[in-house]
């Protein structure tokens, strides 16, 4: 078969993108913004720390110029990571790009005028070559190599000139040969010199793996499970109806539907929400085709009216508050689950939010009549987590129910008067995030930071080094495994103490435990360990989302308990992130008594009230004093003779 032609081949690779060119004027900044975001994925890579969202580094208005281009630049370079990092070793580049690590932290203003003093300093008869000595940072080599050869655009072009310069600048183009090259920076320099050498190896690799795009030729070098992060196939769009600022759905609706967008307002597995009971809290499951950034970009998603959270997050607040059994026609439960939503619930690890304001929708306010319940309290330790909640909370219009405590949930005295009325407690606590790594691109970086990646020379090694490699990939893969296995470790013992907390609060019916995790020491482990110190407390687990297929292993809770959790995998198939929920429930009759025993409380403090009240208005005795006058004697006369008393 004849390979194609290298301008078609390279135009092959664009086939599936359409990124519009960026303006010159933002090339320049979207590019060193990309960089500083890649830095910080590659670090968490290769130090094993996950956690790091490309969403929340990127889209921060507050810290990027140009949110929406930087993301685009990110995640493509994410996605072809492994074969930048092999160009980079085949024109041999190895030893100009360094790991970021081996800079000293700067910001990217310095960096930019170190920059021009080297471009001001150079000379204009230096010869080529000098890239020798120029020195690049690896997340920065890698966004230019995409820029270069991946992009829409496929050039490194220089900054616009300032007005008034450009007459002269055709003059100059006359006498010099390249007027770019003396545009751009050392980094930009060191790439451009190299573009011949570069798309002339990016063919051969395409070829050799008879590969036409470059997402192809990473996709079948990838672990199995680690292929949907670099599919083009997204997820559905998930959002719900904000109950606290919409009060006509239907208008929404419409809107909606008159941009175009093509969506169900009723879930296969959460329903349609909580219209029935007056609340609104509706979700909308929009199609996989839909145009995400003119979603993104409409007034009522950044007004908060339209909440865009992913399907597995919604979860937990939905098991914790929604009666299941109650929808179906079994209403057991149905007076308990009435006095919980209208009691208080507390959020234990609230940053950034977006559960917590679910909770406030779901409470139910309007049907009152127990108390003046209804609130929400979120727990935050971290200064600028708590900072980020409350500015999540105040978005969506939640500031009147949430109260946000800057504590950390462990500290919190299960005994104080303030929690009293909390009935159900939300925990979310700290995990892996395993689930979410299609989002955050940290298993296709650390598998591009892989030694022995690269195949090339499969062919020609013989059988003792071909053993040698997989006895090294084996060895790496131990290793891993190990650290993993530490890590998770620690955080399940933070899990365990904070579910064993949770249950503590005495007033407490129903508590949810989810993480964003498919590991099983976060998730069943935990339930596991726990069930002792929850058996002992009245808690048992109860069944979540009946309608959602995927539930826990059985082989560590047992058949009955297991089809109880929920479990999602994004890997395995399921339409959304991996996440993993149990709802933990006090069994009826153990409910029955702490009601009945903080009704009876309620209504003891209710009658000292009254009664301290009314001995407050007997002990208070207003006295007025009257003097005679001349008028109090005429009085007399008029009164027939009678006294007029010195005191009323």
């Amino acid at each position: 078969m004849t390979p194609p032609p290298l301008d078609k081949t390279i135009d092959n690779i664009n086939k599936r993108r359409r990124r519009k060119p960026l303006p010159h004027a933002q090339v320049r900044t979207c590019r060193l913004q990309a960089a500083r975001v890649l830095s910080k994925l590659l670090k968490s890579a290769r130090e094993k720390k996950h956690g790091q969202s490309i969403k929340r580094l990127t889209l921060d208005e507050n810290k990027i110029d140009f949110p929406s281009a930087t993301h685009a630049i990110v995640c493509e370079t994410v996605k072809v990571l492994p074969l930048l990092k092999l160009l980079i070793e085949d024109v041999k580049m190895k030893k100009s790009v360094v790991f970021d690590d081996d800079f000293m932290e700067e910001d990217d203003e310095q960096e930019e005028e170190e920059e021009q003093e080297e471009k001001d300093d150079e000379k204009k008869d230096e010869p080529p070559g000098g890239e020798k000595s120029t020195k690049i940072k690896a997340s920065l080599a890698y966004v230019l190599l995409y820029e270069l050869l991946l992009s829409p655009g496929k050039s490194i072009k220089p900054p616009p000139l300032p007005p008034g310069m450009e007459d002269e600048e055709q003059k100059k183009k006359k006498k010099q040969s390249d007027v770019t090259t003396t545009t751009l920076t050392s980094a930009e320099k060191l790439i451009v010199s190299k573009t011949g050498e570069l798309k002339n190896q990016l063919a051969r690799r395409l070829k050799k793996a008879n590969a036409q795009t470059a997402l192809e030729f990473v996709e079948r070098r990838l672990p199995e499970k680690v292929r949907k992060i670099v599919n083009d196939d997204p997820m559905s769009r998930f959002a719900r109806v904000n109950a606290m600022k919409v009060k006509d759905v239907g208008v929404l609706v419409r809107e909606l539907r008159e941009r175009g967008f093509t969506f169900e307002e009723e879930d296969a597995h959460l329903g349609r929400g909580e219209k029935e009971r007056g609340n609104d809290c509706r979700y909308i499951l929009f199609a996989k085709d839909c145009n995400r950034k003119k979603l993104s970009g409409m007034k009522m998603v950044k007004n908060g009216e339209l909440i865009l959270q992913g399907k597995s997050s919604c979860m937990p607040a939905h098991c914790l508050l929604v009666n299941e059994d109650e929808r179906d026609g079994r209403d057991a439960m149905s007076a308990i689950f009435e006095r919980i939503r209208q009691s208080d619930v507390i959020d234990a690890c609230a940053a950034p939010g977006n559960k917590t304001t679910h909770l406030a929708a779901l409470l139910d306010k309007k049907n009152n009549t127990y108390n003046r319940g209804g609130k929400v309290f979120a727990f935050e330790k971290d200064h600028r987590r708590a900072q980020r909640l409350r500015d999540t909370v105040d978005l969506y219009g939640c500031s009147k129910t949430v109260v946000v405590a800057k504590k950390n949930f462990l500290e919190v005295d299960v005994n104080d008067a303030k929690y009293r009325n909390v009935r159900s407690i939300l925990l979310d606590p700290s995990c892996s995030g395993s689930g979410t790594v299609q989002n955050r691109g940290d298993a296709l970086m650390e598998y591009a930071l892989k030694d022995g990646y690269d195949d090339d020379d499969d062919d020609d090694d013989g059988d003792d080094n071909h053993s040698d490699k997989i006895k090294r990939e084996e060895e790496e893969e131990n290793e891993e495994e190990q650290t993993r296995k530490k890590r998770v470790m620690s955080l399940q013992k933070f899990q365990l103490e904070a579910l064993s907390h949770a249950m503590r609060f005495p007033g407490v019916l129903r508590i949810s435990y989810s993480t964003c995790s498919i590991y099983r020491e976060e998730n069943e482990d935990v339930v596991q360990k726990v069930m002792p110190l929850a058996e002992e407390l009245g808690f048992e687990l109860a069944k979540c989302l009946p309608k959602w297929p995927r539930r826990g292993f059985a082989e560590v809770l047992g058949t009955t308990e297991a089809a109880k959790v929920v479990r999602v995998n994004p890997f395995e198939g399921d339409d959304c992130e991996g996440f993993f929920v149990a709802v933990f429930q006090r069994k009826k009759e153990t409910c029955e008594k702490i009601i009945a025993a903080f009704e009876k409380e309620e209504e003891e403090e209710k009658s000292k009230r009254r009664n301290k009240n009314k001995r407050d208005l007997e002990s208070e005795v207003v006295v007025v004093p009257v003097l005679y006058t001349g008028n109090a004697k005429k009085k007399k006369k008029k009164n027939g003779g009678s006294k007029t008393p010195l005191f009323r």
